[in-house]
């Protein structure tokens, strides 16, 4: 087995406290709510124009080749 060791709550709160405390209660739920809608907005662009170079750069897979091969035109 293996030990996962947890952090006690009051460690987890102590930031959230703290903004509480510095900011007010309803501003830092209004950013929370703010950042939380604003999540789904931040998407990263579709990758289908890229260059298999940039792909495999980046990580991601081949992707579909829409132009006439080199061996289409023999």
């Amino acid at each position: 087995m293996s030990v996962i060791s947890l952090r006690p709550a009051r460690d987890l709160r102590a930031p959230l406290d703290e903004l509480i405390r510095d900011h007010g209660l309803l501003s830092v739920t209004l950013a929370l709510m703010r950042a939380a809608l604003r999540r789904g907005k931040n998407r990263p662009p579709p990758a289908e124009g890229l260059s298999e170079y940039l792909r495999r750069d980046i990580g991601l897979g081949p992707g579909r080749h829409k132009g006439p091969r080199d061996w289409d035109r023999l």
